[in-house]
């Protein structure tokens, strides 16, 4: 018999996409059109998007972000994709995706993301 205390409830978080996340996404993708070419953009803009995606399945995953302090009911993630990082939110029942920023960047300006 399973004991009750051992069932973790799971619940379906909601996914929003901020406008900020979505503008430096198309000047990442723009970026990448002129320097690299249409197929390697693609790729890349395409595997950041799958990412974004299967947030809601395992918010988790990802590393918290070490520069913004997490509170008990907020939590700052980061998704590592090659040289850049996707910021987001884990509350009770959102995950919102707040930005896209290049790894390099210094650290101190993250806070601003929020």
């Amino acid at each position: 018999m399973v004991k009750k205390s051992s069932i973790k409830k799971t619940v379906q978080k909601a996914l929003i996409i901020s406008p900020a996340y979505t503008q430096k996404l198309l000047e990442i993708a723009n970026y990448g059109y002129e320097m690299f070419g249409a197929r390697v953009s693609d790729n890349f803009i395409s595997k950041v998007e799958n990412m974004v995606i299967a947030l809601p399945k395992m918010p988790d995953m990802h590393p918290k972000n070490r520069f913004i302090e997490s509170s008990g009911k907020k939590v700052y993630r980061n998704i590592l994709i090659e040289k850049y990082a996707v910021l987001y939110s884990v509350t009770y029942n959102t995950i919102k995706v707040m930005t896209i920023y290049h790894t390099s960047i210094n650290p101190k300006t993250i806070e601003k993301f929020r």
